[in-house]
């Protein structure tokens, strides 16, 4: 029987970031309540019938994110004074980004890759939701079957 399986899980959490050099509001700092959606998809079933287990896709990545970004500060490594004055408040929770911006389309990005280190799946896409009427999305292999990203 041909086709595919799709599954997806969602998460929710909630993080402060600034955008450097960015025109508009997003240059201050502020926060959202984010929600990732992860897809995972496979043309075959585990003997359990299942393309990826819910539980232990949730229990990883949603750890990660619990340890590194829920109520955390996203911030660039480039952002100098930002970093400086979140170092300097006892008990902040700051994240560094290695030298770019925490976009949306960046944490896609990186969490797509957590998903592949982490529970060993190739997601066919990430989507991070940065207000109920916006997001990014980060695809790892493109039409062509070639990889995408840095």
């Amino acid at each position: 029987m041909g086709g595919t399986y799709q599954v997806r899980i969602e998460l929710s959490f909630a993080s402060g970031h600034r955008l450097l050099e960015h025109k508009g509001k997003c240059v201050f700092p502020h926060g959202h309540t984010y929600t990732a959606e992860i897809w995972v998809a496979s043309q075959v079933l585990s003997d359990l019938g299942f393309v990826v287990d819910f539980t232990e896709l949730k229990e990883k990545l949603g750890g990660w994110i619990e340890d590194n970004w829920d109520h955390s500060f996203l911030v660039s490594s480039a952002d100098e004074e930002m970093l400086g004055a979140l170092r300097a408040v006892r008990g902040s929770r700051v994240f560094v980004f290695p030298d770019e911006n925490p976009s949306a389309e960046v944490m896609a990005r990186v969490l797509h890759q957590r998903a592949r280190d982490l529970c060993g799946v190739e997601p066919l896409k990430v989507r991070v939701w940065e207000s109920p009427t916006q997001y990014a999305e980060f695809h790892g292999v493109d039409p062509g079957g070639s990889r995408l990203g840095r």
